[in-house]
């Protein structure tokens, strides 16, 4: 079960990036320690700013940044809902329209326990993921 897109993945390690340095990072860094090319890397971190998930600084000395209160709020869910089809947690994996606990399709009781712990995921926040493993290349 494929749970999140290259593009949310690419965006989650950005964070990682910044929750980790604690200031303002450019893009040539980010997109170097996570292996991603800086076009890529730019418009990625340009709708994470957009939509208020992480902050920028144009200009000399800017790039991009947690504010205090992004680095002690921002979770994986609010990436995952930001880049994703909210769908692949409450659709069938075997793409079925009538699968409900009710009506289950063979992998129904299983997908569900992975879908569970999935939503536990979510709520970590990235500063306390930053320090449990590398994300870089």
């Amino acid at each position: 079960m494929l749970i999140f897109s290259q593009t949310c993945q690419y965006a989650i390690k950005a964070c990682m990036i910044l929750a980790l340095e604690k200031k303002k990072t450019g893009i040539n860094e980010i997109s170097k320690q996570i292996g991603t090319p800086a076009p890529f890397t730019s418009k990625i971190l340009q709708e994470l700013t957009r939509s208020g998930l992480i902050s920028s600084v144009k200009g000399r000395g800017g790039g991009f940044f947690l504010s205090e209160e992004q680095f002690e709020t921002l979770t994986i869910k609010d990436i995952f809902d930001h880049f994703e089809d909210k769908a692949i947690l409450t659709s069938c994996l075997l793409g079925l329209q009538e699968c409900t606990g009710l009506n289950p399709c063979p992998i129904h009781h299983i997908a569900a326990e992975v879908k569970a712990k999935v939503l536990i995921m979510f709520e970590y926040k990235i500063k306390d993921l930053k320090d449990f493993g590398s994300v870089t290349i």
